[in-house]
């Protein structure tokens, strides 16, 4: 006895396909469009001090100052997590509970949770410059709520992100001495650090844009370090004889803070 076969099973198969992929693209038309903008807040992240405590003034004002002159129209938040910080907008105690020698990823589970409640959760995006520990700061938090890991909020929409000598691997060999606080949690191979390299391109809601910044003349970050994230090359910038710290370092150089500026307005650089 022969058997006939009817065309209607793959026919249907054949249906489901093409609307799983009507489905997809339609989910992505759904996405908005990123846009080149200088109107979205700026939040500034200080980084390690020996002291506990950071003038966000001292270390931000004149970078501000640039990049209003540059068209940035926004509102800039320097951000605190010291006891001992001054001049900035706001701190990171009022978000989580943590010490001065506590880990950057326990600063980043609070910085997590402020820009969700103050933010995200309001359906604004917001841009993040980060300084040395800062970037580890802005990272980790990005990272931490991608994945909701305790402690960190739901995903934050960081639209683009630049670090300045930020210790992405680890600071240079000499912080192996640092045997416990923050500075511990900073050094190369350490377990926050590891943790933070699990994701080389981590992205908020609708994506986020980074930017890495190193120096071959910074003696805290070693240029391998500043750049250790998974981007394109337009975006992993490399400037000569930069120190970490004073008065030319990067925040302090034209050219740094106005290519920093172009990072953070440009769309897919």
């Amino acid at each position: 006895m022969t058997h006939r076969t009817t065309g209607a099973p793959r026919r249907r198969t054949a249906v489901a396909g093409i609307v799983a992929v009507l489905l997809v693209l339609v989910a992505g038309a759904c996405q908005p469009a990123r846009e080149a903008r200088r109107d979205r807040p700026i939040l500034l992240v200080h980084g390690w001090s020996a002291s506990g405590g950071t003038s966000c003034s001292g270390t931000f004002d004149r970078t501000i100052s640039q990049l209003r002159s540059e068209g940035f129209t926004g509102p800039f938040v320097k951000v605190g997590f010291y006891t001992g910080d001054t001049g900035c907008s706001m701190s990171l105690r009022s978000w989580g509970s943590f010490e001065n020698g506590s880990s950057w990823k326990d600063v980043a589970k609070a910085f997590s949770r402020y820009v969700h409640a103050t933010y995200t959760s309001k359906g604004i995006p917001v841009d993040v410059i980060g300084y040395s520990m800062g970037g580890n700061i802005a990272r980790g938090a990005v990272y931490g709520s991608s994945i909701r890991e305790s402690g960190f909020s739901a995903p934050i929409q960081v639209e683009d992100a630049v670090t300045l000598g930020t210790p992405h691997a680890g600071a240079a060999w000499y912080s192996t001495a640092c045997l416990w606080g923050q500075c511990s949690t900073l050094k190369p191979g350490a377990s926050d650090i590891q943790w933070l390299n699990r994701d080389l391109d981590p992205q908020g809601p609708g994506g986020t844009e980074w930017t890495v910044v190193g120096s071959d003349g910074d003696a805290v970050t070693p240029l391998t370090s500043a750049l250790y994230m998974a981007l394109p090359t337009a975006r992993k910038v490399s400037y000569p004889g930069v120190p970490h710290t004073g008065s030319d370092n990067y925040l302090g150089r034209t050219d740094i803070v106005r290519a920093a500026g172009r990072s953070l307005a440009e769309v897919g650089r």
